[in-house]
């Protein structure tokens, strides 16, 4: 296969994968009305967990390979209890922000990275790289709007989001060195099940037909938007990937004005171009 035609399939893959994000960020507001929080993100892994259980005994049907042993469960376990706080808080600010506003906010752990990475790790930073960092933090600035309250509680929650988000993705990173990605979803998928199974017993409410279509939604989405990303994975670069990404703002951006009528102000629109050219530009930067 040529490069023109891994390149078209990354894109596609992409797209597809950043589209599913943002349709499973539409479900999760629409849900939010009529369900709590903890069962929203059950619902989220139930389905993912099932879905890693069809997958093994597909592949176990056609006699194809599979690797359950992994070296570093603690590694997953730590993976699992990041991703599945960061749902948490960007599930429960979504009740309160528009759909662009939080999902631009906890897109950005390209921000955090860096900081986590030198804090942690030492790792040295070119200027360009932390000043694309500060970019968009300005960006972050202008979409919270800082005013006599200081910020939305919500948006602060949505950003803690992104931190965790942040976490996650260096814990991917580690994983990514020792185990394939459909190892990895088999550890992560029925740990984060178990976490947010056991959060939401204590505070269980029985979906009623409508509630539970909105809340299969979101897994299936949220599935699917990891099952399109780890298929572009292999046709490019995770730096042109994460920059595909962004375009779930677009979507939610269009989400938002069709079911909600949000419209962004003025220092929103600046604020998400910020925020958008400073990822990017950190990424595009990063080793």
């Amino acid at each position: 296969m040529n490069t023109t035609q891994n390149l078209r399939k990354a894109v596609l893959f992409s797209l597809l994968s950043a589209a599913s994000m943002s349709i499973m960020v539409l479900f999760v507001k629409l849900a939010a009305p009529h369900t709590n929080n903890n069962m929203t993100v059950f619902f989220r892994f139930a389905v993912s967990f099932a879905y890693i259980l069809m997958v093994i005994l597909f592949k176990k049907s056609q006699g194809m390979q599979f690797q359950f042993k992994t070296a570093h469960p603690w590694l997953h376990l730590f993976r699992a209890i990041a991703s599945v706080s960061a749902m948490m808080l960007l599930y429960y600010s979504l009740k309160y922000i528009s759909l662009v506003d939080g999902n631009l906010l906890v897109m950005t752990n390209a921000l955090f990275v860096p900081i986590f990475a030198f804090i942690l790790y030492r790792q040295r930073t070119n200027t360009a790289h932390w000043i694309a960092v500060i970019l968009g933090f300005i960006g972050v600035v202008f979409v919270l709007k800082p005013d006599a309250t200081l910020f939305h509680p919500a948006s602060l929650i949505a950003l803690g989001a992104g931190v965790m988000a942040a976490i996650a993705i260096m814990t991917i990173r580690a994983i990514s060195q020792y185990d394939p990605p459909h190892t990895s979803m088999l550890y992560y998928f029925p740990l984060a099940f178990v976490i947010s199974g056991s959060i939401s017993i204590f505070d269980w409410e029985t979906p009623d037909h409508h509630t539970l279509m909105l809340l299969l939604a979101v897994g299936v989405f949220g599935t699917l938007y990891q099952e399109f990303l780890i298929r572009a994975s292999r046709y490019a670069s995770s730096k042109l990937i994460s920059s595909l990404l962004y375009t779930s703002i677009i979507f939610s951006g269009l989400f938002g004005a069709i079911f909600y009528k949000e419209i962004p102000d003025t220092l929103s629109l600046i604020g998400i171009v910020l925020v958008l050219a400073g990822s990017v530009l950190t990424m595009r930067f990063a080793k």
